[in-house]
């Protein structure tokens, strides 16, 4: 099960067992309010015990190679073992609770315990429905790569198809030869490293190759069956936790902590900055010239999907827009969108593509289509900027990199500074980027157009 999934039946569990607990009490002692303290105390236990089980126990290292059966049994055994764990420190700290309080705690929450479980199990399915098939290669032929393949095929509802096997050769630019080959014919979307023999420096080559191709490239290591003559399928169902991610956002803690940041600081900044500037700048825009409020232009996102990216506008309604990049002194500015660019006000508006979760805070900036398809032909490696989601602000943004890109070694710097951040993500770069962007919004832009 991934990582987000238990985390949310982590969650979802607390939020049901308290809802239990709440609904107990009021059914038995009613409003009075004598019972308080006690009902507090109850509400302490129960979420005590869960916590230290959750971290003792991990219920939640279910795995698609148990039957329901097993799964029930082992959730049935968990809820007891709680339940007497809840009765030991009621008895511990001398606190008094009928048996059909506690009971009631129980009979509520354990039907909603198991249908929050079948109806996300559900819903994962209908909005995983429509997503396409893997298509996965594995590097090197062993008892490893064997045991993967032999893992999928077993469980097609995960949606990915083996392709075949590539033969290791000397690695390095002789085994990217082969996968470029096989992957003209063959689209691939993610490739499986099970050789020991694939140095670092022979890695290097595929992984570039992975990202300019928009290819997830995983090492699985022969450590991992140390001890043992096979991998653990019910621990490779933990799917990326058998695998090394070269790239840091392929990792799913790493995505999960980045969106989880994105939700927070976009919520925030909507609440506390767009409630009350938006309206401000609509009426400016409205007053300065005919037109929308919002500018929305479809633009190049992860994995080179196209999506809607949200700016004030600053122009006058062209037919251009979408294809001819602004340039300084641009007639089609007006007064208030040359003042917008100048402050980078314009953007703000991606907050809400941020929260919807088709941008990020930080990242590669998103370009026209129309320049996407241009510059992929004219800048080599250009479209592995394209691996991870588009950002508000990033690094090249924050070191200077803004603005109009006037010839190809403008692009070529942005690039390589984009290529930098995928390839060296940390959660503190990001938070150091948003700290340099400030201060070079403090400072001044010259990016007026």
């Amino acid at each position: 099960m991934s990582f987000i999934i238990r985390i949310l039946f982590f969650l979802g569990d607390l939020v049901l067992l308290n809802l239990g607990v709440v609904l107990s009490l009021h059914m038995v002692n009613g409003p009075d309010s004598a019972h308080i303290s006690d009902d507090v105390y109850l509400l302490i236990f129960s979420n005590l015990a869960w916590l230290y089980l959750s971290l003792v126990s991990n219920p939640y290292n279910l795995t698609k190679a148990w039957s329901v059966s097993k799964t029930v049994k082992t959730q049935l055994a968990f809820l007891f073992i709680h339940l007497l764990v809840v009765a030991s420190l009621i008895f511990f700290f001398n606190k008094s609770y009928s048996v059909y309080q506690i009971g009631f705690i129980y009979l509520m929450f354990i039907p909603l315990f198991f249908l929050w479980k079948i109806a996300t199990f559900y819903l994962r399915k209908i909005f995983t429905a429509e997503l396409l098939t893997k298509n996965f290669v594995l590097v090197g032929n062993n008892e490893i790569s064997s045991e993967i393949r032999k893992y999928y095929l077993s469980n097609p509802d995960l949606g990915y198809r083996f392709l075949g096997y590539i033969d290791l050769g000397n690695g390095g630019n002789e085994l990217v030869s082969r996968i470029r080959v096989f992957h003209t014919n063959n689209e691939i979307h993610e490739i499986y490293c099970c050789s020991s023999q694939l140095s670092n420096s022979a890695l290097k080559p595929l992984v570039d190759f992975g990202l300019d191709s928009l290819i997830k490239v995983k090492v699985v290591v022969d450590s991992m069956a140390t001890h043992q003559q096979t991998i653990r399928l019910d621990r490779f169902d933990q799917e990326l936790g058998q695998n090394v991610a070269i790239i840091p956002l392929d990792g799913t803690r790493n995505q999960f902590i980045k969106r989880v940041f994105d939700l927070l600081f976009s919520s925030v900044f909507i609440l506390l900055v767009m409630s009350w500037l938006l309206p401000i700048i609509a009426l400016l825009i409205k007053l300065d010239s005919k037109g929308p409020v919002f500018f929305i232009q479809p633009r190049s996102g992860k994995y080179n999907k196209p999506f809607n990216c949200f700016k004030f506008r600053t122009m006058k309604v062209n037919v251009e827009a979408n294809s001819m990049q602004a340039t300084k002194d641009d007639p089609r500015i007006t007064r208030l969108g040359a003042f917008l660019r100048r402050a980078s006000i314009d953007e703000l508006p991606q907050f809400f593509n941020a929260f919807i979760g088709n941008m990020s805070i930080i990242g590669p900036r998103p370009h026209m289509l129309k320049h996407t398809e241009e510059y992929s032909k004219l800048v080599e490696q250009f479209m592995a900027r394209h691996y991870v989601k588009p950002g508000i602000t990033g690094l090249a943004q924050c070191l200077g990199y803004r603005g109009e890109t006037k010839d190809v070694v403008d692009m070529e710097n942005r690039v390589r500074m984009d290529r930098y951040y995928i390839e060296n993500w940390t959660f503190w770069l990001d938070i150091k980027i948003i700290f340099l962007t400030v201060v070079s919004l403090i400072r001044g832009s010259d990016k007026a157009f």
